[in-house]
């Protein structure tokens, strides 16, 4: 049975101390990160634009810089920092290291000793133990079984009990993909019921009763592509009858 992503908010709910603590810290540095790039340049900042802007006495105005060139080059240089973390973070959270290292030594390049590039190194350091492996793997599981991702809820786990075959944590998100599995199933089953009377409904030419068994179709899951598909059958349906009445 095929499961699929929903875009529903994710309810992230980790019980695994502070080694899960420090996973989502991970992912919400990505967030953090984003609010950064929106401030003004930083006291440093601030100095070398000082630095390097002319004197009026000594700069022909026609040709002088724009005094807010500076300020400019600054933070796009720290929105490229920005951006060289962010990824060194998904790369960790994916497991690989040693690409996430090189990102942050991008984001070092672009603007050295910037305070989050340690703290993202820090962050990482902690995935890089079992226990943090382990904790990211449980994340990843709790994620995926709630959006309906069984294949890489499986993978998760399955990485957790080579880390760690005892882990409490894994039997109870194997009960949790268990019933996933069973409420995708119950639901692909109310959907084809649904689009069963849809269809019996056209070729009656009832498209009042084929509208309302679609609609309840979509109410279980309109971004079902087997649902998106019978929209169109039904328009299709529609207006092959109303060109046979003409």
């Amino acid at each position: 049975m095929p499961f699929r992503k929903l875009s529903e908010t994710r309810k992230r709910q980790v019980r695994y101390g502070a080694l899960a603590i420090a996973v989502l810290l991970l992912a919400a540095g990505l967030i953090l990160l984003s609010h950064r790039t929106a401030r003004l340049p930083t006291t440093a900042d601030a100095s070398q634009q000082a630095a390097v802007r002319p004197s009026p006495s000594s700069t022909n105005p026609a040709t002088a810089a724009s005094p807010d060139e500076p300020a400019m080059v600054s933070a796009l240089k720290r929105d490229e920092a920005v951006d060289w973390i962010a990824e060194a973070r998904r790369q960790a959270a994916a497991g690989n290291f040693a690409e996430a290292e090189a990102s942050l030594q991008k984001a070092e390049a672009a603007v050295p000793q910037l305070p989050e590039i340690e703290q993202a190194r820090s962050d990482i350091a902690r995935l890089r133990t079992p226990e943090g492996n382990l904790a990211t793997q449980l994340v990843r599981a709790r994620l995926a079984i709630e959006h309906d991702d069984a294949a890489t809820a499986d993978s998760a786990l399955a990485e957790a009990a080579r880390i760690r075959p005892d882990a409490p944590e894994i039997a109870e998100l194997r009960t949790a993909l268990q019933a996933a599995r069973e409420r995708s199933a119950q639901r692909e089953i109310r959907i084809a019921t649904a689009l069963a009377r849809m269809r019996d409904a056209v070729a009656r030419r009832d498209f009042a009763a084929a509208d309302s068994a679609l609609n309840e179709a979509e109410r279980i899951d309109l971004q079902d592509p087997s649902v998106r598909r019978a929209r169109g059958e039904l328009a299709r349906a529609r207006g092959a009858q109303k060109n046979s009445s003409n």
